[in-house]
């Protein structure tokens, strides 16, 4: 199976390429994988997608490019509707037009966090930034192509390639006795290398729709910080934050926490606690 990963180059996108090239099985042999990034091919421009999705035929796309600066968004959006909208279609419609199958990578921030319990899928979006008004939107262009497609919503990613929240911590708790984190946003945190082998299963179950994918439970970004702290021994004091005193250009949603029942009983595998997944992540990072 020939699979092409757009926006190779950031977390999901890197991890992705590395399992899907490394893992195989009798009923998954490798995958010839095919890691495009922008100076491959710029998705912004549909004719130059179009034209580099027909000279590779992919069997399956996997869409990850993403303008995911959330306060970047709220000041360039142009450039943010550019990728995460426009360019979400026109890989949804060479997909399509190739008659390749479409996995397109969505995020919670389509919601607007006032829900007191995860988010399921059938849950009606209510974006409140740019970032999640463009992603949405992106969303619902490659519904609308129709096609074979599956589009998975995740949320607060962590992974080896990329700096993220667990880095963030870790260079701050080097420089600081203390860093104070917000306990009025709550989510899932999820590992890419778990999400990627959860991709590789939405592949080989040929899944079409919407589905949640994260790693299982929730927590605030304070808990969040507490255990990376814990994890990594550092005796670093974390100290409670409201968002309201967290200046920031974006609005965020106070819990984008998602339900993935929905994958866990249509796949037969249940994705595993954030704490392992982390556990085992500062256990490679700190080697």
């Amino acid at each position: 199976m020939k699979v092409l990963v757009i926006g190779s180059h950031g977390m999901l996108g890197s991890d992705l390429v590395n399992r899907l090239s490394n893992l195989s099985d009798q009923k998954n042999p490798g995958n010839e994988v095919i890691a495009a990034d922008r100076e491959h091919v710029d998705i912004t421009h549909g004719e130059d997608a179009s034209k580099f999705i027909a000279q590779v035929k992919p069997d399956v796309i996997i869409n990850c490019a993403a303008f995911s600066n959330v306060d970047a968004c709220e000041t360039q959006i142009s450039e943010a509707f550019a990728v995460n909208a426009s360019g979400a279609r026109n890989v949804a419609l060479a997909g399509k037009l190739t008659g390749a199958r479409v996995i397109h990578i969505s995020t919670d921030y389509v919601f607007d966090g006032m829900k007191n319990e995860p988010y399921l899928e059938t849950d009606t979006p209510n974006p409140i930034s740019v970032y999640g008004k463009s992603k949405l939107e992106g969303e619902l262009a490659v519904q609308e192509i129709g096609g074979n497609y599956v589009i998975i919503r995740t949320a607060w990613l962590f992974g080896p390639y990329r700096n993220n929240f667990v880095t963030t911590m870790l260079e701050l708790g080097r420089k600081n006795r203390s860093v104070s984190v917000v306990t009025d946003q709550h989510g899932s945190p999820t590992y890419t290398t778990d999400l990627s082998d959860a991709i590789r299963t939405a592949i080989s179950k040929d899944l079409r729709g919407i589905y949640h994918v994260t790693n299982s439970g929730t927590c605030s970004r304070y808990e969040w910080a507490q255990k990376i702290f814990e994890l990594t021994g550092n005796q670093v004091s974390v100290l409670p934050l409201k968002t309201a005193d967290y200046k920031r250009a974006a609005r965020v949603p106070p819990n984008s926490s998602l339900d993935c029942t929905k994958y866990a009983t249509t796949t037969g595998q249940k994705m595993r606690p954030w704490q392992e997944a982390l556990r085992e992540y500062i256990s490679k990072a700190l080697r």
